[in-house]
């Protein structure tokens, strides 16, 4: 079996391909592990090398759920399961979480505590699942009657301790385009921006939850261990391995072939990141 994972760095991919290989290790099946790195030509050159070497089935995460790649896998009839990413092609299998709500819940949970001022960091190395986000966003704000602020949207580079530290970092020691930025709460693309930002209060003397309340994304192991332990939302890494596995050898084995769409709700895991705000 293929597995083609955007970043093998990040925790949610390398626990969910843990799952993944305990599951086809039950089934006597072995895998090709190709990152993308969340490069198309690399992604189209995994996929292509998979195919040559003839694997049963694919498990992969797209770079973006629009990509041309996806069709090579369609015109030679290659049994896919597509994770991370909303559904968009009839004839593929997908098992994936619903980050739309997902992020409902993080922005919502902030304004019920009396936030008012969210900044959210963002990463352009998902740009399909940041346009979506970003929608998110403001759908929220405005059904709150909050005004948006541009300046409240941060981009980093990728989805590593690293950019979410050097993001906010800048952000706090640079005069940001000749404004001082006031808000009170932050909300992460992924766990790991957040781990960033813990960083640059920890060196600055910033403190969490006081100056700032943070809010990250997947529930990934350290989360639960940093001081004080960060609010996240969970999604299940071990259901979407186990679910992926179980779709993508029926569909091998069988010669009825069934599409499915397996959606897993996210939720919010309290801690103490937090603080209501009056």
């Amino acid at each position: 079996i293929g597995i083609i994972f955007n970043d093998l760095n990040n925790p949610f991919f390398t626990e969910t391909l843990n799952e993944i290989s305990n599951q086809l290790n039950e089934h006597n099946y072995s895998m090709i592990i190709c990152p993308s790195n969340y490069d198309f030509e690399i992604e189209k050159m995994n996929i292509l090398s998979l195919i040559s070497r003839r694997v049963d089935g694919i498990i992969m995460s797209p770079i973006d759920e629009l990509s041309d790649n996806l069709h090579i896998l369609s015109e030679n009839n290659i049994e896919t399961v597509l994770i991370d990413c909303y559904p968009h092609l009839e004839d593929k299998n997908y098992v994936y979480t619903d980050h739309k709500r997902g992020f409902k819940i993080s922005f919502e949970y902030l304004l019920n505590n009396g936030h008012r001022d969210i900044l959210f960091m963002i990463s352009r190395q998902d740009k399909s699942l940041a346009e979506h986000l970003f929608k998110v966003y403001i759908d929220t704000l405005e059904k709150h009657k909050i005004k948006y602020r541009k300046e409240l949207i941060i981009y980093t580079e990728k989805l590593t301790i690293e950019s979410g530290y050097k993001s906010f970092r800048r952000l706090l020691t640079e005069d940001v385009a000749g404004k001082f930025l006031n808000f009170t709460s932050i909300v992460t693309m992924n766990d790991l921006l957040a781990l960033g930002i813990y960083k640059v209060a920890n060196e600055l003397g910033i403190d969490i939850p006081g100056t700032y309340s943070i809010i990250g994304y997947d529930n990934i192991e350290t989360t639960g261990v940093v001081s004080p332990p960060l609010t996240t939302v969970h999604q299940s890494r071990k259901r979407i391995g186990q679910e992926s596995v179980r779709i993508l050898l029926q569909n091998i084995e069988n010669e009825n072939k069934s599409r499915v769409k397996v959606c897993f709700d996210p939720y919010i895991v309290v801690r103490g990141s937090v603080r209501r705000i009056t």
